[in-house]
């Protein structure tokens, strides 16, 4: 397994990233007529892997890519549940330990809150903004609240995350990532573990790695590419 713990402080670079995300990029698909690709993003909170994924190949193409994804992040990787059959309650294993877990119920709150309570048209924005603060914060489990604050989540919308977090919704939401992840179709062997269209293959997962920015242009029609897809 390659994931492993990841604690280095937050660097001005990840700050920028944040600020990036946070500047009014448009919802993917937002003026109809742009080809808009459907990116799975399947991975853990305290991933090397992921948080170098999210870092370094993501965040530098979000803002070329932003009308031309969908993004939908799943926190959960190389976990596993059980419910208890007779009170329902869920219990989790994370292959990074139990603060892993907390960060990736955390972050799933945020997930949904953002989704539940933003217009449309800025969920992707403030997800992505979210998702790359927590990930890249010097401790991803508990950056969660303070992250919220800084993309510019409303107060109700960070009271929202908060109760979530302190509550029985954080582990509903993990236990359906679990169920997401489940699901795979080859199942998840790597994280993170990056889908096209629904699709998880060899191909895409090594091509996202690896260059995530020429994978999507290449996903593209010709016409519908970002001119930067001409030097990825």
């Amino acid at each position: 397994m390659r994931c492993y713990l990841f604690t280095s402080s937050c660097s001005l670079a990840a700050l920028a990233l944040v600020a990036l995300f946070s500047n009014g990029a448009q919802v993917a698909g937002d003026g109809g007529s742009k080809q808009v690709i459907q990116v799975g993003v399947y991975y853990e909170s305290l991933c090397g892997d992921s948080i170098r994924w999210i870092k370094e190949k993501l965040a530098p193409s979000y803002e070329i890519l932003k009308d031309h994804i969908n993004l939908t992040f799943v926190p959960y990787g190389k976990a596993s549940q059980t419910q208890d059959p007779g009170t329902g309650q869920w219990q989790f294993s994370c292959q990074h330990g139990a603060s892993e877990c907390e960060g990736n119920m955390a972050q799933a709150c945020a997930i949904n809150a953002i989704q539940n309570g933003e217009p449309v048209e800025g969920v992707q924005q403030l997800t992505a903004a979210l998702v790359t603060c927590a990930m890249t914060s010097r401790y991803p489990p508990s950056a969660v609240p303070q992250c919220a604050k800084k993309v510019g989540l409303s107060d109700d919308l960070q009271k929202s995350i908060d109760d979530c977090i302190a509550g029985p919704l954080s582990k509903e939401l993990l236990a359906a990532n679990g169920d997401r992840t489940a699901a795979l179709n080859p199942a998840l062997s790597f994280v993170p573990t990056i889908t096209i269209n629904g699709v998880n293959s060899k191909e895409y997962q090594s091509k996202a790695l690896h260059n995530f920015l020429k994978l999507i242009c290449e996903q593209l029609q010709e016409g519908a590419k970002p001119s930067q897809c001409t030097s990825a």
